[in-house]
């Protein structure tokens, strides 16, 4: 049952002491005692408040008890609030009998026994409780009815309707009465759903909820789902039956809109594998707010944000494309990770979102091998080592919109070659019934397992029983190689961090290839060298990126620079200044061969050396490909 307030007692009599006593005798009750001392004032109260009994002294001044128990019984909505007399000893019968006629439902004789008061009012009291419980749990469970989003019908064993709320009207196009339930779908489906009907039990089963089709405005078929809920009595017997029928025009615009909110390729990052999943819970019947997103970041880093808007249907996957968007315009513009979900906190608050929402953001830095993220209300990352260890790393801040600001603390986890990240949304791990430090550490037990990162995502979600989960699956597994490859794409942007993070990528790429340490040094700083002047002479610095492609083939390795050329309205491209360098001498003294392709809409910049003892040539590390087959909504492993 629903909670309510106490029950209230009305104390009316004309003498102060006699009041302070009877409060006296129900303060172990918990009930609320309002004092009235007089007749008017009694009805006052009446007017004002509910009360789940009176007691009331007869032979009061003014309107005494008897006619102020007449008044109470004449007004409708207080003639059903139980009253007990309180009067003299000597009182004859008469007096008596006048009571009861005036309403009472008992007599007390002063002085009574205060244990007996007591009982009488806790009776009263406890009959008064659980009517308005009553009165509030089927007011509860009408307003529900009445405006749920879903059409709902409360048919009879035979399948009559006897109540149906607005939506299914809405649904039908037409006003529904006493007919049979089974007449609102098309006809291919009606035996189905009366087969359902006649198998119900008192466990409420009948084989779960199925697709059908309801009959709409003009006869049009709507596609829905259907599901049945037995109504039972206290022994069981199922006396009623609720039919609930859900437009599956919302989840399938809701699967449509996440479905093209995702990210159709996993992107190719040197150093780095991916592998992802995202479905909808119970068998694909939901579509809710679960995102993921990949991100390659200038400087050779990879971003990584997975979040979860609460709720399903068109209104969270809608939330949904919209954060990540955001996310993405952040991540891009160069914030870590602390500014970055500080930022969409900021911008969730403003939203005056009602939908919760909970995100973590990661960035990982194949140069120093760690992983750096933090979490907003998020799930917790599981790191699995290569030697099989696991350990999972804590700490968060709260959920998106909770609070207008918050300083979001930044973690960091190693993650070096061999090592996997595991990044998920709650829906991976929670189970009904279940702590989630334990479904976490049965998340840590199925990690466990060689493969690749495609491999260990579908392991991992039979493991868990996925595909049996109430609530949206997410579950990104990013692998930090041994290797980057013989070739590799990256981009630069004017930022420091991206500049300093370039330079270590390239030193270790530079000597996987087999560069010598010195090697390494020239390299870097021609290479430098080069992205330096891309950036102020061929991009002015505006927010755009270079892209640099390195290449390693017959014992040589090449480095291309190519800039995307001064904004429109910039200006044409200068010379550099002559008394500051002489960087294209320099790049020549340290490469074997410097060639440059040079155009106002963009240009080319090139150095190739030979190493002196190249290693052998490696596969790459990662390829591009298609996000693994249970990658898209409702896609199944």
């Amino acid at each position: 049952m629903v909670a309510v307030d106490p029950p209230r007692v009305l104390i009316v009599d004309d003498r102060h002491e006699n009041r302070v006593a009877l409060r006296a005798v129900l303060e172990p009750l918990p009930v609320i005692a309002v004092e009235a001392d007089s007749g008017e004032a009694a009805l006052r109260e009446v007017l004002t408040h509910d009360f789940a009994v009176i007691l009331l002294d007869v032979k009061m001044p003014g309107i005494d008890g008897l006619e102020t128990a007449e008044l109470i019984k004449a007004r409708g909505r207080s003639r059903d609030i139980p009253i007990i007399f309180l009067t003299a000893a000597d009182a004859d019968v008469a007096q008596i009998f006048a009571g009861y006629a005036a309403g009472a439902v008992d007599y007390l004789l002063k002085p009574f026994g205060p244990l007996v008061l007591r009982s009488k009012v806790q009776v009263f009291a406890d009959l008064d409780r659980q009517r308005r419980e009553l009165v509030r749990s089927t007011e509860l469970v009408r307003n529900a009815f009445d405006a749920a989003p879903s059409g709902m019908a409360l048919c009879d064993r035979d399948g009559l309707v006897l109540e149906v709320n607005p939506a299914l009207e809405r649904l039908a196009g037409r006003p529904v009465g006493r007919e049979p339930v089974a007449g609102l779908l098309h006809e291919r489906d009606r035996p189905a759903l009366t087969e359902r009907l006649r198998a119900i039990d008192g466990d409420g089963d009948a084989d779960g909820p199925w697709t059908a089709h309801l009959l709409g405005g003009r006869g049009l078929p709507v596609p829905v789902t259907v599901g049945l809920a037995a109504v039972c009595d206290l022994h069981r017997e199922v006396q009623q039956v609720l039919v609930q029928l859900t437009d599956d025009r919302d989840r399938r615009i809701a699967a449509t809109l996440q479905r093209a909110l995702l990210p159709e390729r996993l992107p190719t990052v040197a150093g780095v594998t991916l592998a992802a999943h995202i479905a909808p819970g119970r068998g694909g019947t939901r579509v809710g707010g679960d995102w993921y997103d990949a991100i390659p970041l200038p400087g050779g880093r990879l971003g990584i944000v997975v979040g979860d808007v609460a709720g399903h249907g068109i209104d969270a996957a809608a939330r949904m494309g919209e954060l990540r968007s955001v996310a993405r315009a952040y991540a891009l513009e160069g914030h870590g990770p602390a500014a970055l979900v500080e930022r969409m906190n900021g911008y969730h608050a403003a939203l005056g979102a009602d939908l919760m929402t909970t995100m973590m953001f990661a960035i990982v830095e194949i140069d120093s091998n760690i992983m750096r993220f933090v979490t907003a209300g998020h799930p917790p990352p599981v790191i699995v080592g290569a030697d099989g260890t696991t350990a999972v790393v804590r700490g968060a801040g709260p959920p998106l919109g909770v609070l207008d600001t918050w300083r979001y603390e930044e973690r960091t986890a190693e993650l070096g070659p061999g090592v996997s990240a595991l990044l998920y949304t709650d829906g991976l791990v929670e189970r009904r019934g279940e702590q989630l430090d334990a479904c976490i550490a049965r998340l840590r037990e199925a990690a466990v397992r060689p493969g690749t990162p495609e491999e260990l995502c579908a392991h991992i979600l039979r493991a868990v029983d996925a595909e049996g989960a109430d609530d949206d699956v997410t579950l990104v597994v990013v692998r930090a190689e041994a290797l980057m490859g013989p070739s590799a794409r990256l981009k630069l942007s004017p930022d420091p961090a991206a500049l300093t993070s370039l330079r270590r990528v390239l030193a270790r790429w530079l000597a996987e290839a087999g560069a010598q340490r010195d090697e390494v040094g020239e390299l870097v700083m021609a290479a430098n060298e080069a992205w330096q002047n891309a950036l102020e002479h061929g991009t002015g610095f505006a927010r755009t990126t270079v892209d640099i492609e390195l290449e390693a083939r017959d014992g040589q390795v090449l480095i291309a620079i190519r800039d995307p050329g001064l904004p429109s309205g910039a200006g044409r491209r200068v010379a550099a200044d002559p008394d500051r360098g002489r960087g294209i001498d320099l790049m020549r003294g340290l490469a074997d061969e410097v060639s440059l392709e040079l155009a106002p809409h963009g240009s080319v910049v090139r150095l190739r050396r030979a190493l002196r003892a190249p290693a052998p040539l490696a596969a790459p590390a990662a390829t591009e490909a298609r996000a693994p087959a249970g990658a898209r909504p409702g896609g199944a492993r």
